[in-house]
């Protein structure tokens, strides 16, 4: 009895300033110290989220899947033998000098909806085995053939809904796109500048007008405001600049949620499938889907003509 009494007394009378000092100090460089290695977990986090793709294989093929991804460009440690790179809907602005020389086994590159505006001559070097390019509704105004000659098996390349400066500069992309092997390279791409010939398209602009003069107007400017003006002609809504163009892994026109009230002209007859969902379409006019005789029908087309 008297043992426990002399240990209870020693436990009351032990110092508990070491406790008290020791005790907060601990506690708070725990939190601060747990608080900033989860700060870093989440920003890596964000970034591990903004950067991962998908990679996935179809048909014995291996695709990433970068989309949407608010990307500026592309990654060193994505793998090198994938034969489709998405890249749709990313921040990329200017496509660099080698910036896919990696990807040597690449057959498709998808940089569509992005913020391109200029393509260094050497981009696509490398890529000998690409036969498909997707690089419409970006901010391109010129480029030259150069930049293609690297891509002695494309096939296939949408540059269209581009701003593209309709000058000298671009002699030597629209001679290549018209050349007559070359029929699917460039469709429905059109100029937006100089005025003069602001919606022809590339593809049968006389090319001796881009260097003839970009300024040259019939008549001075004071007379082409005077008088009354023709009235505003409303034309329907173009599938190339309205909609969006995938094609892989099947080609699809995306035209859904584009508050269109009429179905889209000039559709690509290459299109195999077409979602016009959540739009505002009353009326289909009979063979509205119909192709040209001389050009391949769509399975839509087929489906709803019966053809």
């Amino acid at each position: 009895m008297h043992l426990l009494t002399t240990i209870l007394l020693l436990l009351l009378l032990r110092p508990a300033e070491p406790f008290r000092k020791r005790g907060p100090r601990s506690g708070a460089a725990e939190r601060g110290t747990g608080g900033r290695v989860r700060g870093r977990g989440r920003a890596g986090l964000m970034r591990r989220q903004t950067q991962e793709c998908k990679e996935y294989v179809e048909a014995g093929e291996k695709y990433l899947d970068c989309q949407d991804r608010q990307l500026t460009t592309v990654m060193q440690d994505w793998p090198k033998d994938i034969h489709h790179l998405l890249l749709a809907r990313n921040k990329i602005q200017v496509l660099r000098d080698n910036m896919f020389s990696q990807f040597t086994q690449l057959k498709s590159l998808d940089l569509q909806q992005n913020d391109i505006s200029m393509v260094e001559a050497g981009a696509f070097t490398g890529l000998s085995k690409l036969t498909t390019l997707l690089l419409q509704h970006n901010g391109l105004k010129t480029a030259s053939e150069e930049v293609l000659l690297p891509l002695p098996r494309l096939t296939y390349l949408r540059v269209y809904d581009n701003p593209w400066s309709c000058h000298c500069s671009l002699e030597s992309l629209v001679t290549m796109l018209q050349v007559p092997s070359h029929r699917n390279l460039g469709n429905y791409a059109k100029c937006a500048e100089p005025l003069s010939l602001k919606g022809q398209k590339l593809k049968k602009l006389n090319v001796e007008l881009l260097c003839a003069g970009d300024n040259q107007v019939i008549g001075r400017p004071e007379d082409r405001d005077r008088g009354p003006r023709p009235p505003t002609i409303k034309l329907k809504p173009e599938a190339t600049s309205m909609c969006h163009t995938y094609m892989f892994p099947k080609p699809l026109l995306n035209c859904s949620s584009k508050d269109l009230n009429n179905i889209p002209s000039d559709l690509p007859s290459d299109i195999v499938k077409m979602d016009l969902s959540r739009n505002n379409i009353k009326h289909l006019r009979p063979k509205h889907f119909c192709c040209p005789k001389t050009s391949s029908c769509s399975t839509l087309a087929a489906t709803a003509c019966r053809v």
